[in-house]
């Protein structure tokens, strides 16, 4: 995932670098719903299970912080951190799975 904010200071925002932030949180939300659903039409979908629901999981994740960073007239810089590091850490989770899934 992008680096959505610069510095630690979660105060000074550049707007463009949010912009971005939240375009790539909703696209990765959108990515992982298709590649979900992908999985879905498989002949073997009992087997991608787990890698269906860890798509899902990350999609879920993702677009939280794109809605919370889009209402960015005030936040809690505390708050703001904790979702986009759960952001990150599914994304990381997610891409762990795909590189086993490599075909």
């Amino acid at each position: 995932m992008k680096r959505c904010v610069g510095g630690d200071d979660l105060g000074r925002v550049d707007k463009q670098v949010l912009a971005n932030c939240i375009e790539a949180c909703f696209d990765c939300a959108q990515t992982c719903t298709a590649c979900a659903d992908a999985c879905l039409s498989e002949q073997l979908v009992a087997e991608l299970t787990r890698w269906i629901r860890v798509n899902l999981d990350c999609a879920d994740v993702c677009d939280t912080p794109g809605r919370v960073l889009s209402r960015h007239t005030g936040y809690d810089a505390n708050l703001t951190r904790a979702v986009l590091q759960a952001c990150a850490q599914a994304c990381k989770s997610c891409g762990d799975e795909c590189d086993q899934h490599t075909h």
